[in-house]
């Protein structure tokens, strides 16, 4: 696990790398590419951001567990504690993915603006392209993690709805064969009995949860669009100093051609000397 001194060690690199890469597009005419990269690249900080505050809040939920009264079901709570403990462990992976994607974004910038120095626009634009395709398999594989996480969270928010159900169930007949035994109707049991309450105040985090990885999905999705806009620009772009050159290209052609019709057409005066010749 990385130090705070190591952590602000690598946000001050990059920083610097971004600065660097931003200011270079800018110059070069490319500040939609620029605007395209940089909305990438915080899309991917941020969601590390709201991945951390999930954590942050299942280790919350741990805390609590932990610290439950004693008339708790002992196999209840540790069946709990095992399974939130098992779903931070699944956003921590996701967020180690996320960390995977920022680096080779960051590391695709700093190339970027190397090349330019050594070779020129033109390579510059390939090595833009070859990171995009890179961070696009990256992102698709942390998407595909992303679905399995959160049908991960649904299947154990209803396994948490069961063991309330379960426990609610067995408190009902328990106390039930009692009021039966003295004469006295059936009664419900409240969901605040031992067991039951815990499962309901456990699963509010879960579900809420499931609700914001399903919104992280579709902000993936979005950020798959401007990796595709992104990628069609720097084509455009490439397309366009293409044309620029051939256009260069044709006019000096066609100097030539006109060049080369003059010389092959005659002279004025012999042209009047000679019609003169052929009338007498």
């Amino acid at each position: 696990m990385e130090t705070p001194g190591q952590n602000t060690k690598q946000v001050m690199e990059e920083n610097d790398a971004l600065k660097q890469f931003m200011e270079l597009l800018n110059q070069q005419n490319m500040k939609e590419q620029s605007q395209d990269f940089m909305g990438i690249f915080w899309y991917v900080a941020g969601m590390q951001v709201q991945l951390s505050a999930m954590v942050d809040e299942l280790q919350g939920v741990r805390e609590q567990l932990s610290q439950m009264q004693e008339n708790q079901p002992k196999s209840v709570k540790e069946n709990l504690m095992d399974k939130v403990a098992h779903l931070q462990e699944k956003i921590t992976n996701l967020s180690e993915r996320l960390t995977a994607v920022r680096n080779r974004l960051v590391e695709t910038a700093s190339q970027a603006v190397n090349t330019f120095k050594e070779k020129g626009k033109a390579e510059m634009c390939k090595v833009l392209q070859k990171g995009i395709s890179g961070v696009k398999s990256m992102l698709s594989g942390y998407r595909e993690r992303l679905v399995d996480v959160m049908m991960g969270f649904e299947k154990t928010a209803n396994q948490i709805d069961s063991i309330g159900d379960e426990l609610k169930q067995i408190g009902n007949s328990v106390s039930n064969v009692g009021r039966l035994l003295t004469g006295k109707d059936t009664k419900e049991v409240s969901d605040e009995k031992p067991g039951v309450g815990l499962t309901r105040v456990i699963n509010k985090p879960v579900k809420k949860a499931v609700e914001n990885l399903r919104k992280k999905i579709d902000a993936t999705d979005q950020a798959f669009e401007k990796l595709d806009r992104l990628s069609d620009r720097l084509d455009a772009g490439k397309e366009a100093e293409k044309g620029g050159r051939v256009s260069v290209k044709d006019k000096l052609s066609q100097m030539k051609e006109k060049a080369g019709q003059q010389k092959k057409a005659p002279e004025p005066d012999k042209a009047k000397a000679k019609s003169k010749e052929e009338s007498l």
